[in-house]
């Protein structure tokens, strides 16, 4: 009993110097710090010899880029000042965290299980960044991973996710491997598959990085981290889920610097150009941009925003998360922990005055008839909905429970769109039609003609081939495929009166005559900009 005893006093004793070392640390006002509590990453420990952490009576438990997490006994010592000062000469930004000398012991004991890279390692951790951009040559990067540090592996998979112009970066647990693969216009690609071993080292390193839990794995968590490539600073938005393997994650990649185009330079055209700009010009109403997730939607809503002039303007926008900063524009991130949702923080940004409110998504009533109302009271509302074409957001928000005389003035535009991968120009091959195309295209065309389209029938098609260029997909870069659907007063009108929907669908194709989104992507694939199986693929 006197073992198990003692161990009791001790640790009792270790708590109370602990709740010392947080009211010093407030006193101070400092963080606080306990690494006997976190699991620590060998690879972030070792980055300072041991001899010299010691020496400093500091230990690093977090490394991101050039940002250094350190946790120290006292931070006015002048070995740990001159520490600090030489590393802050070496370009890092330093945090420092207050912690007891048995925290920091805890640390150091990591040092014993710290394996020292080998020459050929450490050449490979060097060459970072240097393979192919080309997906077939990402079997060397596997080498690279599974011989490096977390962090280095973790940066060596995103830089080649960069490269390869990917979106996202999927971990997904099998039984005996991880497979990883990119996510690259639209379509996964397969990369490789790593250890188990591996796997869990780099998602421990997501997990710091991202400011997750380390040690909850039974619940989803999400969380955001950046890191630089070729000189570019990208954002990361991290999710991981259970899954019977492990934990599976996803990465999506966000370009920090990225500049949103044009509307003709995501894909639109013509008649939906003007009703857009038009759309968007107005004092007040309400713009929704449909579609299914990774149709490009908020790349649409915030080319939109660009539009309007913030000099005389006040826009504000409620996101999940903030994906893009925009200059001049107030955004704020939605937080349910804090009560914080899309409906009360609408209500909230309505007290701020705004001229045009971003709302990131309409997930329920509240939202949706708030947003409508203040559409109604001299505001231009834009957001989007998961609804598979334009026409259809009417029944789901007329089933989420908005009422018709709300909902009938507020909407002035609905724009539905999809991505397809466009040909790649430098191996493209062009092929006669086959009879089941000729089949399929015979009455599309004549149902284009009959909205004024003016499209005759093709002898051959652009199709896709494959090459280093475009990583043998045939394909590079994605175009928008769009249906917009301005409305007018008949179709007011046939809400109003809760006209049925075979009626408000016939009047929209038959005259209002807009071009649907499948019947934009066939115009593309007549113009040698995609494929038919592509538009298939994403419109049937």
């Amino acid at each position: 009993m006197t073992e198990p005893f003692h161990r009791n006093i001790k640790g009792i004793n270790q708590a109370f110097k602990e709740r010392d070392i947080q009211r010093m640390a407030k006193e101070k006002k400092l963080p606080y710090v306990n690494l006997a509590t976190i699991p620590l990453n060998p690879d972030f420990v070792s980055f300072l010899e041991e001899a010299r952490a010691r020496f400093a009576s500091v230990a690093v438990f977090l490394k991101s880029g050039k940002k250094l997490k350190l946790a120290a006994t006292d931070p006015d010592l002048p070995a740990t000042k001159a520490l600090v000062e030489s590393l802050q000469t070496q370009g890092y930004e330093i945090s420092i965290h207050l912690a007891s000398q048995e925290s920091l012991d805890s640390a150091y004991r990591v040092y014993t299980r710290v394996i020292t890279p080998t020459k050929e390692e450490t050449t490979a951790i060097k060459e970072v960044g240097s393979f192919a951009e080309e997906i077939q040559t990402l079997e060397l990067l596997k080498k690279k991973v599974e011989n490096s540090p977390s962090d280095i592996a973790l940066h060596t998979i995103a830089v080649g996710a960069y490269r390869t112009r990917s979106s996202d970066i999927h971990f997904q647990p099998e039984q005996e491997e991880v497979l990883v693969r990119f996510r690259i216009d639209g379509v996964l690609q397969h990369v490789f598959d790593l250890p188990r071993k591996v796997y869990e080292g780099i998602l421990t390193q997501i997990k710091y990085m991202a400011h997750m839990k380390a040690n909850i794995v039974e619940v989803p968590q999400d969380g955001q981290y950046a890191f630089t490539a070729e000189g570019k600073l990208m954002n990361v938005r991290t999710s991981t889920l259970p899954t019977q393997y492990g934990e599976a994650c996803v990465l999506r990649l966000l370009d920090s610097e990225r500049t949103f185009s044009d509307f003709r330079e995501l894909g639109y055209r013509g008649q939906a150009i003007q009703d857009i700009e038009a759309a968007v010009g107005l004092s007040h109403g309400m713009i929704l941009i449909t579609g299914p997730t990774g149709s490009g939607k908020t790349t649409t809503l915030y080319s939109m925003l660009k539009k309007i002039d913030v000099n005389v303007k006040k826009v504000i926008t409620l996101e999940d998360p903030i994906e893009y900063r925009l200059a001049g524009i107030s955004q704020s991130q939605v937080d349910p922990d804090r009560k914080f949702d899309f409906a009360t923080g609408l209500c909230s940004i309505l007290r701020q005055d705004p001229d045009v409110i971003m709302v990131g998504e309409i997930r329920d009533l509240e939202t949706a008839e708030t947003a409508a109302q203040a559409s109604l009271t001299g505001h231009l509302v834009i957001s989007t909905l998961h609804t598979n074409s334009s026409v259809e957001a009417i029944p789901r928000l007329v089933n989420m429970g908005v009422r018709s005389f709300i909902l009938a003035p507020a909407l002035k535009l609905i724009v539905a769109q999809r991505l397809v991968r466009k040909l790649c120009p430098a191996c493209m091959t062009t092929s006669p039609l086959t009879s089941s195309e000729i089949a399929f295209f015979e009455p599309a065309i004549a149902q284009m003609n009959s909205k004024g389209m003016k499209t005759v029938m093709p002898s051959s098609f652009k199709r896709a081939k494959g090459c280093l260029q475009c990583s043998q997909t045939g394909y590079l870069g994605q175009t928008a495929i769009a249906e917009a659907l301005r409305f007018d007063d008949s179709l007011r009108d046939m809400i109003l009166e809760n006209r049925s929907m075979p009626e408000i669908y016939r009047y929209v194709h038959e005259d209002v005559k807009m071009a649907t989104v499948q019947e934009d992507g066939l115009l593309k694939v007549l113009e040698g900009i995609t494929t038919l199986e592509e538009v298939i693929r994403v419109t049937a």
